[in-house]
């Protein structure tokens, strides 16, 4: 599989996965019931429409940045920021030993 092709194959589960867990945080059932407080919701929204920002506001963290590369990643205690090898963009992965060498592999089609 080409890289790019193998990198938009990972891309959507990445974002289904972030988005399932921001659907749970911020009280969205997801179709599976329960949910947190809507304040959570409320503040997020309250917070991402007040954030004074003159470049690019991260979507998740709320981090004033230059350009969308420049985000921190949103758990990084526990996640590790890869930049992908055409610098446009950028992925958090967990760290779990296997670190940035492992995005290059696969953005390469050796993984």
């Amino acid at each position: 599989m080409r890289p790019a092709l193998l990198v938009l194959a990972l891309f959507p589960m990445l974002a289904a996965a972030q988005f399932e867990f921001f659907e749970h945080m911020f009280g969205g059932d997801g179709g599976h019931g329960g949910g947190h407080s809507p304040d959570a919701r409320e503040w997020f929204e309250r917070n991402y429409e007040d954030a004074e920002c003159t470049d690019y506001l991260c979507p998740d963290t709320l981090a004033c940045v230059k350009k969308p590369v420049d985000c921190p990643c949103l758990f990084p205690r526990s996640e590790e920021k890869c930049i992908l090898p055409d610098k446009s963009n950028y992925v958090c992965i967990s760290k779990d030993g296997r670190g940035c060498a492992f995005v290059d592999k696969a953005w390469k089609g050796e993984v």
